[in-house]
């Protein structure tokens, strides 16, 4: 009966003229007593108090939460919502669509969230990215760290605020825009692009309601403070091997449900070089000219020694900048299907930068941990190249057939001062069933000295 009441009495414009007309007539007819308002004064206490009555969706659709921002001790920063009406629905499940303006094209395999300048060599480093998210309740916040700068801004009608982060890595732009009608705050880090750019690329997205099924994947709101307060602790147990070292894994058949398939994969040479004019350009991750200079040697890489802060009630400190010779590592590594049928395979390996006392490994990360001085050089490496194999240059061999072997070529860029530090790693070894670890640890990598002592 309640449900019905509350129902049948449900306002609506008609009878809401009705009861501002009504309080009119009366505040006007009224007899009025000796000291009494002016006409226009009832008229408007009347209407005033119907205002405070009757519910806001009378009025049409109101703003269900106000963006705060607000600074953290000295760097931080946090962004959060004021919840000013809880009565307003959004849609629980929401698309977003982009209309990406010209000059600008969809990176590949990121699920329409990084959008790159199509006219830059340096393109995946240039353009935007984007991370929707959604506050569940007024309580949570955004917490930022090494917050260099920020301001309050309205671009494309939303509500946003435009924030540049600054540490030991670079400087980074952030802009916060909020979609209010769908309670969806998108998060856009951009570089190398301008304010027009900027307001064109935010014109083009828009958000409609999704289903359980076809859906954009909202984030919760990211807290930065939890990096520097939570320490991952778990044992890491090095095992090394010789670099030429024929690895078997164990290999799951889809077709024939069988876990005894096998392969195996070996590194079969490694060589190092500071020059890359003999090799293919189509195979580098990057634009070559990034890497080097025209005559195809490494360019030096800068690289920062800086004492660490939280973040928010300090900063990182920059203590020296220096340039680095580059060295590429190039190791052929051949794989050989042991099974009756095709198999799909990914590349393991990588390459980690360590120290190593007796049989005793560690990361070559820090300097001076306990003063918290870092440098950005200590464990740098990266896959820079990978030769074409299967159907594309990505980590995944997408078809090796049955009985039949595949060399392919990584090149791993570091530091030439760093190289006798360099192991070639495969971790995660569950999978490889030849040599067999049976140590009792979390986690366990096997490690491939790139210069033995006899190189």
């Amino acid at each position: 009966m309640k449900d019905k009441l509350q129902h049948a009495m449900k306002p609506t414009p008609d009878r809401f003229r009705y009861a501002v007309q009504t309080a009119v007539d009366e505040a006007v007819t009224r007899p009025a007593p000796k000291r009494r308002l002016s006409k226009g004064w009832c008229v408007a206490i009347a209407v005033i108090i119907l205002a405070a009555l009757i519910p806001s969706a009378v009025f049409g659709a109101s703003k269900l939460y106000g963006v705060l921002i607000k600074p953290i001790d000295n760097y931080g920063l946090a962004i959060g919502m004021e919840e000013t009406q809880t009565s307003t629905d959004y849609p629980l499940y929401v698309k977003m669509h982009v209309d990406v303006p010209n000059g600008f094209a969809v990176v590949p395999d990121t699920e329409d969230l990084k959008y790159c300048k199509a006219d830059n060599k340096e393109a995946f480093d240039s353009g935007f990215s984007l991370l929707p998210m959604r506050y569940a309740d007024p309580d949570q916040q955004a917490y930022i760290a090494n917050v260099d700068s920020y301001e309050e801004c309205v671009v494309s009608g939303h509500q946003a605020y435009k924030v540049t982060v600054k540490n030991v890595k670079g400087t980074w732009k952030q802009l916060y825009v909020y979609y209010e009608d769908v309670n969806v705050m998108l998060l856009i880090y951009h570089k190398d692009v301008t304010d027009e750019q900027i307001k064109d690329f935010v014109s083009g997205i828009n958000f409609t309601e999704g289903t359980a099924d076809d859906h954009t994947v909202l984030n919760e709101p990211y807290d930065e403070r939890q990096d520097s307060a939570v320490t991952y602790k778990y044992e890491e147990t090095f095992v090394e091997k010789p670099l030429d070292t024929k690895l078997t894994f164990m290999h799951y058949s889809p077709i024939t449900e069988d876990e005894s398939q096998r392969y195996t994969a070996q590194i079969t040479n490694v060589r190092l070089t500071d020059n890359i004019s003999e090799l293919d350009e189509s195979c580098f991750n990057r634009f070559p000219d990034t890497i080097a200079q025209e005559n195809g040697r490494l360019i030096p890489k800068e690289f920062t020694t800086f004492k660490e802060g939280d973040g928010f009630s300090s900063t990182y400190e920059e203590l020296s900048v220096e340039q680095k010779e580059q060295k590429l590592i190039l190791a052929k590594i051949t794989y050989e299907n042991l099974t009756n049928e095709d198999v799909e395979l990914y590349i393991p390996y990588r390459a980690n930068v360590l120290n190593k006392d007796g049989n005793e490994f560690s990361h070559a990360e820090s300097i001076d941990p306990k003063e918290g001085i870092y440098s950005t050089a200590c464990c740098d490496t990266e896959i820079a190249y990978l030769s074409p194999h299967g159907e594309g240059k990505s980590f995944y061999i997408p078809t090796l057939p049955a009985h039949e072997t595949m060399t392919v070529t990584i090149g791993i860029r570091c530091n030439a001062d760093m190289l006798d530090h360099v192991y070639l790693t495969i971790d995660g070894i569950n999978d490889i069933i030849d040599p067999i670890y049976d140590g009792d640890s979390n986690y366990t990598t096997y490690l491939f000295k790139v210069l033995e002592d006899d190189r």
